[in-house]
């Protein structure tokens, strides 16, 4: 017997770099499923919740997003289908990322290739998280993690989402991880990511902004998150990272760059590298020498 269930589809065309963007603040409309392919992200919400009012926030959303990346072209179309095995159509669509040249990223539900052997496997499975490895700021993430990580130091990660980065911060050897994120739905993702790469041990996280942070300092600290939650925790992230530690920051646009490096040079901060990957940059920094002797 077929399902009589509808839902309302609608596929916008919108390049796959910028997808995982735009996934959040579907989900915060209530929009309960998506499919991520080239150029067209699909997302589902169940008809009778398809309401006028839904529909102006809908639009009012693409109009947002629209500003923010002005260059960005963002058609849509609306239909309705009827209810199939979401998960196997999701499953599907999700496959194995080459992060960096030690990392790769997987869902639980893909076979490792013969190719992967000897590599870091980072397990995980997104739901409605930021941070699969598909988007290039969790990738340029990475790419400094990898590099500037020394085994034995305490990591702190914020807006860790899936928890994608501390986890791999203690495989790379991280003493300890600290995620925190204010989205709930993302600490419960983290948790069930970290008790699935067995790094319980080594890595918590909890739920909150940076209010949430101990008292104690950190060796490194990495925030793939955007410049204006960037900008209004910056000093409180300062404050909170020892004196020859490292802050890795990501989320950032190309045109965000200068913004960033003002706010460096305010607070005394030097780049140490900065890398890029299409318009997403990464960079990574620590205080001035004179600043250490504080």
């Amino acid at each position: 017997m077929k399902s009589k269930k509808r839902w309302v589809q609608i596929l916008i065309g919108i390049p796959l770099n910028y997808q995982d963007l735009l996934v959040g603040q579907l989900a915060a409309l209530g929009f309960g499923g998506f499919l991520q392919e080239n150029d067209v992200l699909s997302c589902y919400i169940e008809h009778h919740r398809w309401t006028h009012a839904l529909g102006t926030s809908f639009r009012e959303l693409l109009i947002r997003f629209h500003h923010e990346f002005p260059t960005l072209e963002l058609g849509f179309y609306k239909r309705t289908v009827r209810d199939q095995n979401w998960n196997a159509t999701w499953e599907r669509s999700i496959g194995i990322v080459e992060a960096t040249r030690r990392i790769i990223i997987k869902p639980s539900w893909k076979k490792l290739r013969a190719r992967d052997k000897n590599k870091i496997v980072l397990q995980i499975d997104p739901k409605m998280s930021f941070g699969t490895g598909h988007h290039e700021t969790t990738r340029l993430s990475l790419v400094l993690l990898e590099k500037y990580l020394y085994p034995g130091t305490a990591i702190l990660d914020v807006g860790t989402g899936t928890g994608i980065l501390a986890i791999a911060a203690a495989k790379l050897g991280a003493s300890s991880a600290l995620g925190v994120d204010i989205d709930e739905w993302s600490v419960i993702n983290a948790k069930e990511n970290i008790k699935r790469n067995r790094e319980s041990k080594k890595v918590n996280v909890v739920l909150g902004g940076t209010e949430k942070i101990p008292k104690r300092k950190f060796d490194l600290i990495i925030a793939n998150i955007d410049l204006p939650t960037i900008t209004k925790n910056f000093s409180r992230l300062v404050k909170k990272i020892h004196p020859a530690g490292i802050i890795i920051l990501s989320g950032l646009l190309t045109t965000d760059l200068t913004s960033v490096l003002n706010i460096l040079q305010t607070h005394k901060m030097v780049p140490m590298e900065i890398i890029s990957e299409n318009e997403w940059v990464a960079l990574a920094f620590s205080k001035t020498y004179a600043d250490n002797d504080d």
